[in-house]
C-alpha cells in the first residue's frame, strides 16, 4: 500500500511511487494538439497509482483519510485532475482521533486548482448517529469543508425516511439539510407478527 501525507488540506501529487504503481507517459510535438482535443478522461493520464491511502492533516491532527484502488492523474490538463474510477472510501475524524463519518462512492474526481472533489455513482455517507446519506451526485469543497449536491438525495435516521432535492452539510454529515422536500417515510420500530418494519409516508 502506497501512503502519501499531506498538510493544510493541500493535495501534492507525489514524484515517486512504488515500482509498478505509476506510469509515465510522454508525447510528441506532432502528437500534442491531438491529445489535448481529447476529452479529461480520454486522455492519457502522467500517472497511475494503486492502492493509494491519502491523509490529510492539519496542525499534525488527521482529519480525514481517503483509500483508492485506482487512481488517474492527469496533471498535464489545463485543468489538472485526479480521477478515481474505482471509487474512494473516505473516513473523517475529530479532535479526539475517532472516526466520526465515513463517505463512499464508486467514481470520483478531484479537481486541483478548485480544491474540489465531486463524488458520482451510488455515493453514500454515514454520520456518528448512524444517519445515512444516499445520493446521485456529491461535491465535497476541501476550503469550505463543506459538502453539497443539487441532485436528488435520500436521508435515512432513526425514524423517519426523507427523499428531497438538493443538500448541503458540514464534511462530517453532522450538520445537514435537505433544500427541497419531496417526501417523508416516518419509521415504526415496533415489528409487526411477520417481523417487519412498518412506516407511515407524507
Amino acid at each position: 500500500m502506497q501512503k502519501i501525507n499531506f498538510s493544510r488540506y493541500k493535495i501534492i501529487i507525489a514524484a515517486l511511487a512504488l515500482t509498478g504503481t505509476s506510469m509515465f507517459i510522454s508525447c510528441r510535438k506532432n502528437d500534442l494538439s491531438q491529445v489535448n482535443n481529447l476529452t479529461k478522461t480520454d486522455s492519457l493520464p502522467t500517472q497511475v497509482i494503486y492502492n493509494l491511502t491519502t491523509i490529510y492533516n492539519d496542525s499534525s491532527i488527521v482529519q480525514l483519510i481517503i483509500h483508492a484502488p485506482l487512481v488517474k492523474n492527469y496533471a498535464e490538463n489545463e485543468e489538472p485532475l485526479m480521477v478515481f474510477p474505482e471509487g474512494i472510501d473516505v473516513e473523517f475524524f475529530n479532535r479526539q482521533g475517532k472516526i466520526e463519518s465515513t463517505l463512499r462512492a464508486r467514481y470520483a474526481i478531484y479537481y486541483e486548482h478548485k480544491d474540489l472533489w465531486e463524488a458520482r455513482d451510488s455515493v453514500t455517507a454515514i454520520n456518528i448517529q448512524n444517519e445515512r446519506l444516499d445520493a446521485e451526485q456529491l461535491y465535497w469543497d476541501i476550503s469550505t469543508k463543506r459538502i453539497y449536491s443539487d441532485r436528488s438525495v435520500k436521508i435515512t435516521t432513526e425514524d423517519e425516511i426523507i427523499y428531497g432535492e438538493g443538500f448541503e452539510s458540514d464534511q462530517a454529515f453532522n450538520d445537514w439539510q435537505i433544500n427541497h422536500v419531496k417526501g417523508t417515510v416516518y419509521i415504526n420500530r415496533e415489528t409487526t407478527k411477520h417481523g417487519k418494519e412498518t412506516g407511515k409516508t407524507e
